[in-house]
């Protein structure tokens, strides 16, 4: 089983793009086989057909308007309908992946005008909406995906929503979930960590459906919450207490030497998470070796 990804269709060969063209992304097409997919296009759906006059977002007032400025059309409306229609019936989705840049699909990319001058950047029509209506589902456009500490939180968020979908059904399933995402929820917010490790304590024979509830939704405000630097050099600390004893003191030093560089921006999360994983495995820690922090995704 795969997480199911929605994906702007012409990011997978599909001549929906105004012009008529395709984006033929490298970094999307490697990403593609780790999910099922289900493919969107605002623009193409809501009949404007292909090739098709551009769309531009634009400030008035107070709100941003979909105008096609050949024709003067304002499509707001029209892609709001589809939008809302879309969400209301995909059923259980893990993330998106969209189309960088565009008014209808753009991850805080597309550019807003006032008048016939660039205001600022936005969200596009459709994007927004998965924002608003969707919150604690992972969103990002393929202009994201190149940083690749944006492109590894996403991942990691996808398979965990999709792994907690598999693990509600039963106490057992959802204990074992919570412990071997202990160190990515302690990665996001020590907060909700607390609250969700609090109902797991506090569950009694019979209130499962309770207490799965109150899980969900405690879980959900979390994958509402991006990743902070601060906290993952926590969990990486808390990670390395648990192997430190074995190092040599040189060994210890320059582990911590290495977190203070990534604190300060010199060195890459992902090349820490490589050395703890050969640490793990060196010392055969099966508590290490089972937290998804370590290998929270299928190898791309």
């Amino acid at each position: 089983m795969k997480p199911t990804v929605v994906l702007s269709a012409c990011l997978d060969g599909f001549a929906y793009r105004y012009n008529g063209a395709t984006v033929n992304d490298e970094i999307v097409n490697k990403l593609k086989s780790l999910f099922n997919l289900i493919h969107v296009c605002p623009e193409f759906e809501i009949g404007l057909g292909v090739p098709r006059k551009t769309i531009r977002l634009h400030k008035i007032g107070d709100d941003i308007r979909a105008i096609q400025d050949e024709t003067g059309v304002d499509l707001t409306s029209q892609l709001e309908k589809f939008s809302d229609g879309f969400l209301s019936g995909l059923g259980n989705v893990h993330g998106f992946i969209l189309k960088a840049k565009s008014p209808s699909c753009g991850v805080g990319s597309a550019k807003v005008y006032l008048k016939n001058n660039i205001y600022g950047k936005t969200y596009g029509i459709f994007a927004r909406y998965v924002s608003e209506n969707l919150p604690y589902v992972p969103l990002i456009d393929e202009g994201r995906l190149r940083n690749r500490e944006l492109m590894w939180g996403f991942l990691v968020k996808v398979f965990t929503l999709f792994r907690f979908e598999n693990a509600k059904s039963n106490i057992n399933g959802l204990i074992d979930f919570h412990t071997r995402h202990k160190y990515i929820f302690m990665s996001i917010s020590q907060k909700h960590l607390k609250e969700l490790g609090k109902i797991i304590a506090e569950h009694k024979p019979n209130k499962f459906d309770e207490i799965v509830k109150k899980y969900e939704m405690t879980f959900k405000d979390l994958m509402r919450h991006g990743f902070r630097k601060t906290n993952l050099a926590n969990s990486i600390i808390h990670i390395f207490g648990h192997i430190s004893e074995n190092l040599s003191k040189m060994e210890r030093a320059y582990f911590l030497k290495l977190v203070d560089k990534y604190r300060g921006g010199k060195l890459d999360f992902v090349n820490l998470l490589e050395i703890v994983k050969v640490y793990a495995m060196r010392f055969e820690d099966k508590y290490l070796l089972d937290q998804y922090l370590l290998e929270p995704f299928p190898e791309i």
